[in-house]
This record gives C-alpha cells, structure tokens and sequence, in this order.
C-alpha cells in the first residue's frame, strides 16, 4: 500500500508539526497517526523524522529553560511511531542525540535517567539492531563531554546503561587481545622534599613512622608495574619490581592500623568518606543547616602524590585495601593461564608471587573494619575472575538461556519481550509447540557413556573413527611393541646386497654400487646409529666422502653378520690395510691420567683463592670512575656483563639522574642475577678485554 498521493513533503512536515503539542500533552501519538489512512514509504518516513526532530531542537531547546519532560513525552511518542510503522526505528535514539548535543550536563544528567528507565525499550528487536550503533555513539559523545574527575557518577551511569545494553559477547565492548591502558601514568615528584617543620614532627607524637624518600619513590614506582603488568616478565624490571614491593609490604606490615585510626583518623578516610556516612562534628553540626543536605561526596579519580601526604595515606584504612588488592589482581595475572599472554614465570618466581599473596591476605585480614570478612569477599571476586577469563580464552562465546521443560515452553515464549536479537516469532512458535509438542530425542550425557564404555573394557573418544582406532588392542602400550609395527628392518637384511656387491666375484661398475646411492646412504646411517656400535666408534682418520665411510662399515659388519659371503670378501686382509692408514690416537681417558700423575709427581697444587661477589663500595667506587670515562661506556660494559639492550633501556630510565647511579644500579643487577660469579677476577677480566683497565685501578686492595 502507498501512502496519500496528496500529502507532498511541505504538508506532512506542517502537519506534523502542528498536531505535536496536542501528542505532547496527552503523550499520545495518535493525533499523528490519524494523519495517514494507508501504509507510508520509506520516503514519507523521512519526512516525519525530519518534522519531529526539528521541533526539537527549534522549539523545545531553550537552554537553560528547556522543559526535560517534554523531551522525554516526544521521545515516548517516537517509540509508538515506530511500534505503528510510522516511523524509522532510529528516531528516538536520534531525537535523544539532539537533545544531549545541545543540554547543559545538568540537563543531560537528568535527562538520561529516561534513557536508562528504558533499556527494555532499546533491548527489543524493533529497536536492538537498528538502533545500536547510535546508543553507542549517543554515549561516547556524552562521554567525550565529561570529566572523569569531576562526573565520575555520570560516567559509570553511561558504562552501566551500555554494559546492561549489550549482550556480554558484543565485540565492541571486549577487550579480546588483553591490551593495558599504557596512558595511565601515574606522576610523583624525582626531588626529596624538604623535611616538616620540628613542631609538626613533635606534634604526631611518635604514632607515624617516618617514612623517607626511598620509600616514597619505591612505593608509587609500582604503579607503573600495575600499569603495564608485562614488563614484570622481563629480568631487570622483575627485581626491581620485586625489591619495591616487598619493601612497601615490609612498611605496611611493621605499621599496624587500629579500629579508630583506620576509620576516622586519617586524612584519607576523611578525604574519601562517603555521603551515607558523614563525619562526627559534621553530623552534629547538621541541624537545620541546608549545606548539609547537599554535601557532595568527595572524589579523586587518582590519589595525591606528594611525598609529605605519604604519612596520612599510610593510616587510611581505604588506601591500603586499594594498593594491597592492586598486588592481587597483578598477582592473578602473572599466575593465570591467559590465552594472549605469551611469557610464563619460572618456578622460583611463582614461589615469590605465592609467598607475596599469602603475605597480602594476612596484612588484609589485619586491617580494620571487618578485615576477615573482607578478604572473603576479595577471594570470592577474584574467583569469578577467573571465571571470566576463562571465557574470555574460550572467544566469548554468546550467553544462551538453557532450554526449559516442555511445561513450560509455553508460558516462557508469551513472557519474554523481544530482546537482544530474540525475535517476536520464536515466542509464537513456542506458543504452538505447546499443543502439538514434537518428540526429540534426548541425547545421552558424556559421563554415562564413558561409565558404559569403561564397564566394557572399551574407551569413547567423542569421535566415531577415533573410538573404533583406539579400541583395536586391548592394551595400546603393548599394541605398539608387537612384531607386525616394528618397521626398522634388521642389519644383516638391510646391508647384504651392499656385502654382496663387495665380493669380488661380483662384476659391478662403481658408480652402480649402493654404497653410491645416496638415499641408500641416508638410511644406512639411520639405521646404523640406531643398531650398530661400529657408528659411535672413535677414530682420527678423517672422512672425505660417505661412500667410503660405508665400504668401511659394510666390511666391519661383513665381519660380524652370519653370511656365507665373508669368506668370498676377504674382509680381514684389506681391514689390515686400512688399519694402517690409521693414525693411532690415544685410548680414552690415557692422556688424561698420564696428566694426573704428573701432578702427583710435582706434589705443588695451588689452592684456589675463595671468590665473592664485589661490595656496594666497590660498586660505586667502579660507577665513579666509568663517570669519568664519560659518554656509554657503561652501557658497553653492561653487554658485555650479559645485559640486554631492553634491560639497559630500563636502568637508563629509571636512574636518569646521573651515570654514576646508573652505573651503580647496573652492577647492583648484575650482583644479584650471578652471585659470587660476580667477582673482581671476572670484572678485571671483562674491563682488560674492553681495554678500560683504568676503570678498576684503585678500587680492589
């Protein structure tokens, strides 16, 4: 059917119009519906679109003053436009996009409680398919709009409406190759500050400890670990990593929190106190005061890294939860079985993080309010995080309702709304299958048939031809040792055409010969490794070609095979001329012990001087003098020590102050990776090699 031939664009667009202050106050699209009697185009469709979203944003906008409600009545008209086929699917969600494009983000805020109230709506297939790509981009404008620090609220509303809107195997909001925010950079001052005031340290009572700038630095360094957790599979940055973190751990663990200190005393808490739980001399300061009722809660996206706030953070019972659960979760990464992680730790390095974990849960048990009951709580999250994980290895397979009873399908189809791609029509098809149910047959659970299978002797491999390959021998270890799968043929079988060819009886042009053959020679060698010990055998006469190697091995054998054909061969006379030619060697093991007795004999063996590995002040004394040598000439000797061009990268960032403590922490790391190994003799040996013998003048007594 076609719409009316006599309604051109102009009076439907002025029709529209005009009858939509009578829809707005009744919020009834059926002023506009009485305008058409027959089914419309795609191309009247468009129009209507275009009238109602110009009413929009020429008559409804007025900035401050814009009346929500009646933005929220349109968008309602809107949907029963399309639910009546009056309209494109995408209107509402556009009509919304006008509306927030030109809001204030007040008005926005408000205005999207109506968005959230309706996630059903946009979840229907009329509106799902069509409609998802503008929620999406409606909300990252929105988003693009906002501060993170200052409309933390309305930003997770925005991510809770598209987390409660998409299915969870939608593409668009899964992060399938497990890529980390490498822009979260977390900033804190490289210069000690200047210590407090005496009054200020007397005036803590000696409650704090004092913790110094090693400490500080050491402690917010970490959060470039929790930020990229994949630098932790590299040598240099794991012991720094693991140096940092126990030593943060070790403050946390010597400075304990009680009850009062971690809920009210620190200025962390008060910092991060919550509106449902306002402070003491607040509550009773309320009274009649309006301030009070609209206290906002107060919110950093990142806490505060100045060092002299170091002190307060300690004693907030919030900022150690935070950090304490920030080494979990990297914790679980580093232990997880990911299916994009592509390094693994070593056994000792998964003992550390154990160890670190365990350590982490008592400090969290200690920490106050209700640290037992907390740490259940973080336990039972973290497992479900393995849950998810492992559905993010499995490709994050679609989420699909079980299939319910036959009772039931019925009612099941007539109460579940079009949603997420669950067309109108599956409903209807359950509805009929209730009165004419179609008999399927059940299939057997993997459990019964293995039990059945085992009860047989048998096995069930999921696989028709695969179940008949495996059942063909009752024992599959002993199927592989019987004579008929033994395809290694046997010496004498393999090598007597070869024996027959020598004799001399045999008139047979050389080049013909097997021994010149060169797949005959491949297999030959196979099969002499694995059957033969003549192929082990030690020798000092080179080879200069393969052919004759094997006239020598086929003689040997000839020697040993029960053949009628050695004594055509005359095997010993000519083995006696290629002895001959041999060069005779020493027997194993005689040169070794003709040494030995020599040094019996002189009775003077030095003792070895014990070795160690060099000092911190032989650390530093070596880093000021590679200083005065200038440019990378550290560098140079740190690949020579077995560092990686990664590994120097790290130590020149991370000590970019001076060569001297770049040097120092360079031969720090080397100290602790090689131990005593370590030591002068192989240092000077190293600097003697790089001609930079100046660098050790001095240093060693």
């Amino acid at each position: 059917m076609a719409a009316d031939s006599s309604l051109t664009f102009q009076r439907i667009f002025t029709r529209v119009q005009a009858t939509l202050p009578q829809c707005i106050e009744g919020v009834d699209s059926l002023p506009v519906t009485s305008i058409f009697s027959t089914r419309i185009s795609e191309t009247t469709k468009h129009c209507i679109e275009a009238a109602i979203r110009s009413y929009v944003t020429r008559k409804v906008i007025d900035g401050d003053k814009t009346d929500l409600t009646t933005i929220t009545a349109i968008t309602t008209i809107c949907i029963d436009l399309v639910r009546h086929e009056l309209s494109l699917p995408t209107l509402p969600v556009l009509v919304l996009s006008d509306a927030f494009d030109t809001l204030t983000i007040s008005q926005g805020e408000q205005l999207f409680a109506f968005v959230e109230s309706h996630v059903g709506v946009w979840k229907e297939d009329t509106f799902f398919a069509p409609c998802k790509t503008s929620v999406l981009r409606m909300c990252n404008d929105l988003l693009r709009r906002l501060s993170r620090s200052q409309n933390t609220v309305f930003c997770g509303r925005i991510l809770l409406f598209l987390a409660r809107f998409f299915p969870f195997s939608e593409r668009s909001g899964l992060n399938l190759v497990s890529e980390f925010n490498l822009e979260n950079v977390t900033t804190f001052t490289n210069v000690e500050a200047s210590e407090m005031e005496d009054d200020e340290e007397e005036d803590k009572g000696g409650t704090t400890p004092r913790l110094d700038y090693t400490l500080y630095t050491k402690f917010w360094s970490l959060q470039d670990f929790f930020r990229n957790p994949a630098q932790c599979f590299q040598k240099a940055p794991w012991k720094v990593f693991t140096l940092y973190c126990g030593d943060v751990l070790e403050a946390f663990k010597s400075f304990k929190l009680d009850h009062l200190q971690g809920s009210s005393g620190g200025a962390g808490a008060r910092l991060s106190r919550s509106l449902s739980e306002p402070a003491p001399d607040q509550e009773a300061a309320a009274g009649d005061s309006i301030a009070s009722e609209h206290q906002v809660d107060q919110y950093f996206a990142k806490y505060l890294t100045n060092q002299k706030l170091l002190d307060l953070q300690f004693s907030d019972t919030n900022f150690r939860r935070y950090v304490l659960l920030q080494v979990l979760i990297l914790a679980q990464y580093l232990t997880s079985n990911i299916k994009f992680k592509q390094e693994t730790l070593t056994e000792d390095q998964l003992a550390w993080v154990r160890k670190t974990e365990k350590l982490v849960y008592s400090l969290l048990e200690e920490t106050p309010p209700d640290g037992p009951k907390f740490v259940s709580t973080v336990k039972h999250i973290l497992k479900r995080e393995e849950m998810w994980s492992n559905w993010k290895n499995d490709g994050c397979p679609e989420f699909k309702k079980p299939e319910s009873g036959k009772n039931s399908v019925g009612g099941a189809g007539n109460s579940t709304g079009k949603q997420n791609g669950k067309s109108e029509e599956v409903g209807k098809e359950d509805g009929e299958t209730q009165h004419s149910p179609r008999k399927v047959r059940q299939k057997r659970k993997v459990g019964d048939l293995i039990k059945e299978a085992d009860s047989r002797g048998k096995f069930t491999m999921g696989n028709a031809e695969m179940t008949r390959l495996w059942n063909l021998h009752p024992n599959n270890l002993e199927a592989c040792k019987i004579s008929e799968r033994d395809f290694v043929p046997a010496l004498e079988t393999y090598f007597t055409p070869a024996i027959e060819q020598l004799s001399p009886k045999a008139d047979l042009k050389e080049e013909k010969k097997l021994v010149n053959d060169s797949n005959f020679g491949w297999r030959a060698l196979r099969l002499l490794a694995c059957r033969s010990p003549h192929f082990f055998t030690n020798s000092a006469s080179p080879i200069a070609k393969l052919p004759e190697y094997l006239n020598t091995m086929i003689k040997k054998l000839a020697k040993e095979l029960p053949s009628q054909l050695v004594a055509d061969i005359r095997v010993e006379e000519e083995e006696e001329k290629e002895e001959e030619k041999v060069i005779p060697v020493l027997e194993q093991g005689e040169g070794v012990k003709e040494e030995e007795d020599m040094e019996e004999e002189t009775g003077d063996v030095e003792e070895r001087p014990e070795v160690c590995a060099i000092t911190e002040d032989e650390q530093l004394a070596l880093a000021r003098h590679l200083d005065t040598l200038g440019g990378d000439k550290w560098k140079v000797l740190a690949k020579k020590l077995g560092f990686q061009t990664d590994e120097i990268e790290f130590i020149e960032k991370d000590k970019s102050e001076s060569i001297t403590e770049q040097a120092a922490f360079m031969f720090k790391l080397w100290v602790d990776g090689e131990g005593d190994e370590a030591n002068k003799e192989s240092l000077l040996y190293t600097l003697e090699g790089l001609e930079m013998q100046e660098v050790g003048q001095g240093v060693f007594t």
